[in-house]
């Protein structure tokens, strides 16, 4: 029997932590009716121990590898004019940020009972090699021969891998980003004719290209290195473009677009969704499950300032390291804590503790590791995002409901969380600062404006208290996405 729900997750629930992955976490548990699938991307295999404890109406978990390319597809079919012409649409149009044949593609390879390609065939054949050479020719030149080579290899290739992936049934498909994940809804989505949902938290294709415009360095590159900074222009937006294309490709084949917040809905839009299918519905947040007392700031003894989340690129918690610094020379009781995860990029939280220790903050700062995080909320004075994207991060929310006022900078929904957005939540106040992204000067500044006057902090822990009430009820976002799972499931029969 199919599950009511599929969900494709890539990066995040069951095995890493962080704000998606909480709400994945919840809205399985407080939908307790219905049936779910699991279906996780990752990158390669490999021992994976699950962060959830998985709810009870969770039937199964799969994982799929985008990047293991294991041999397959027995049929040969080297004559075949369609395939190749399919094959060759599908690398002009990666190139070029968007999968506008992709239909033909799937006829060809996408259907398991008519595969018309052997795995081999799609990596050493001759045909490919023709394809190959001439998608080089056209748009890549001047580049590294070998250096595209191994970049069409690790971007092209696990596609077409993908699309021979075994794929169990539902009555609804809902993938939780775009890029490699929603590239696999869409092909659930053709293989079933079940409807393909899409929710973003954070824009997936603006946080790979935000990403991909920071990164030193780039898979497959065959040269030496003055060869490979020379074509470091093409190859960024190669990655760009491919992402671009796996949006486009998602948005076009969605039933149903869901976000956060109006800033996130025009970003959907500049990346190709149409606007007419998008809906937003906030996170929300069990208030009585964060709940605490909170105190007025301490006259004596440390202040504490918190960071909650994954220490990744992307939250920049470098940016709060440099503010750390600036703070405590001003006020030495102030002290840093960083409460999340440090597995997911061993090298940046390597480079951030060799940061802690240059600024010479010792004890000042420490990392905690994963915790339990409603034991924390209370005992901060202030809780810090640095992040250079984000969604509606769930984290204001948790610390709103002790009062824990928050600094964060100007991505996603902190703005609006934190100064209100309609004319009624703007009229209870500040709730926190917001600060510009990468400015450790201005984070450190609106801290210490929290931390160094009382009568400040304790307005905008009522204001906290207040807002999370007034505005973010979590069975209210429960509700909303309970009719949409009801109403796409029951649009025919399976």
């Amino acid at each position: 029997m199919p599950v009511d729900v599929l969900l494709i997750l890539e990066g995040t629930y069951p095995y890493v932590s962080g704000g998606v992955s909480s709400w994945v976490h919840s809205l399985i548990q407080d939908l307790g009716e219905l049936q779910f699938g699991l279906l996780y991307l990752a990158p390669s295999w490999e021992s994976k121990t699950p962060k959830y404890r998985m709810p009870g109406n969770v039937k199964f978990l799969l994982e799929l590898s985008a990047l293991d390319l294991t041999p397959g597809w027995q049929t040969s079919a080297r004559g075949n004019k369609k395939l190749w012409k399919a094959l060759d649409d599908f690398h002009s149009e990666l190139q070029q940020g968007h999968l506008t044949h992709f239909a033909d593609l799937y006829a060809q390879l996408g259907d398991p009972a008519r595969r018309a390609c052997s795995f081999l065939d799609l990596t050493r054949g001759p045909q490919m090699w023709d394809i190959l050479t001439r998608t080089y020719s056209r748009f890549a030149p001047e580049a590294s021969f070998l250096d595209f080579f191994y970049a069409w290899r690790s971007s092209h290739l696990p596609l077409l891998h993908l699309l021979g992936a075994k794929l169990p049934s539902a009555r609804v498909i809902h993938t939780i980003c775009t890029g490699w994940a929603g590239f696999l809804g869409t092909l659930a989505r053709y293989r079933s004719g079940r409807p393909l949902l899409l929710t973003e938290h954070g824009i997936y294709t603006n946080e790979r290209r935000i990403e991909i415009s920071q990164a030193q360095w780039l898979h497959g590159t065959g040269g030496d290195d003055a060869s490979f900074q020379a074509d470091m222009g093409y190859f960024k937006l190669l990655w760009t473009r491919i992402f671009e294309a796996l949006g486009r490709l998602t948005y076009d084949h969605c039933d149903g677009i869901y976000t956060l917040y109006r800033g996130n809905r025009e970003l959907q839009v500049q990346f190709g969704a149409p606007r007419e299918k998008i809906r937003i519905i906030p996170n929300g947040v069990r208030i009585e499950r964060f709940q605490a007392d909170r105190s007025p700031l301490p006259e004596t003894g440390p202040l504490l300032v918190g960071f909650i989340g994954r220490i990744v690129p992307i939250k920049d918690l470098k940016t709060l390291i440099r503010a750390a610094r600036l703070v405590v020379d001003r006020c030495p009781r102030a002290e840093f804590w960083v409460l999340g995860p440090s597995d997911e990029d061993k090298s940046y939280f390597e480079e951030c503790q060799t940061l802690v220790g240059l600024l010479g903050l010792g004890e000042k700062l420490r990392f905690w590791g994963p915790v339990d995080v409603k034991q924390y909320y209370p005992r901060l004075q202030v809780q810090v995002l640095t992040s250079i994207s984000e969604g509606q991060p769930l984290v204001i929310l948790e610390g709103y409901c002790s009062g824990l006022p928050c600094v964060a900078t100007r991505v996603g929904a902190c703005s609006e969380m934190i100064d209100g957005l309609t004319e009624d939540d703007r009229q209870l106040g500040r709730s926190g600062l917001v600060t510009p992204v990468c400015n450790p000067q201005a984070t450190a500044e609106a801290i210490l404006q929290i931390l160094l006057h009382p009568e400040v902090h304790r307005q905008m822990v009522e204001t906290a208290l207040q807002r999370v009430r007034q505005f973010y009820d979590h069975q209210q976002m429960v509700a909303a996405y309970r009719r949409i799972y009801t109403f796409q499931r029951d649009r025919g029969s399976l």
